[in-house]
């Protein structure tokens, strides 16, 4: 289980602000506290990468962050009787420069992997696409497929922020919210959105490029 934020700007931003928001989130958002280590993944224009993760809770973090453009936070609580440790901790990172962080329990992967993650496993199933059309197909499957309280996530890949939410319960802690840019487990303010359960939005060069459910 996890607090999470996406971005996506036209040109490096700062985005201490943002990383004050998931803080608050983590401290005193929907079940919280969220104090199981913190990750970030981003981008600058340069294509120049800040990938770290931190064992202390976020909200005991003070860190003053460089200008990106595009990037995923990820706070994370760990589900019952799941290990806590920095292996467990999120985003995951490949070699094909795909980075993914998820939002929920998976019961049915069998976690055969060094992070001892359900979620590397999920990771694992669907980042290999080219198509929305083969993306909605793994979805799908994983779905059938699988048990799972929730399997929103967000995923970097080729410079485009993804962002996918569905659930089977808690509806309240399980939607996501969007703005324009930004996409995060909790209303960020009065503009943001829901994310309909199913819908899939792609997000580039500071702007949603792509919404539309696909389950």
């Amino acid at each position: 289980m996890c607090r999470m934020i996406g971005f996506s700007f036209e040109d490096d931003t700062s985005i201490n602000e943002l990383f004050k928001m998931l803080q608050d989130m983590a401290k005193n958002g929907i079940k919280s506290p969220h104090k199981h280590g913190f990750g970030i993944y981003a981008e600058n224009k340069n294509k120049e990468i800040l990938y770290h993760k931190f064992e202390e809770p976020i909200y005991e973090l003070n860190v003053d962050f460089p200008k990106f453009k595009l990037g995923i936070m990820h706070a994370r609580k760990a589900s019952p009787n799941f290990p806590i440790g920095y292996l467990q901790i999120h985003p995951f990172f490949d070699e094909y420069g795909n980075a993914f962080c998820h939002n929920g329990t998976i019961y049915t992967t069998p976690r055969n992997n060094i992070f001892k993650s359900d979620s590397y496993d999920y990771f694992l199933k669907i980042r290999d696409f080219n198509s929305i059309e083969k993306l909605a197909k793994k979805l799908k499957d994983f779905i059938n497929t699988n048990d799972f309280s929730g399997i929103n996530f967000l995923l970097i890949k080729k410079h485009k922020l993804y962002a996918f939410c569905y659930f089977k319960s808690e509806p309240e802690y399980y939607t996501m919210w969007y703005s324009d840019n930004i996409v995060s487990s909790e209303a960020l303010g009065t503009h943001f959105k829901k994310v309909k359960k199913g819908e899939l939005l792609i997000f580039e060069n500071g702007k949603l490029s792509f919404k539309e459910c696909i389950i």
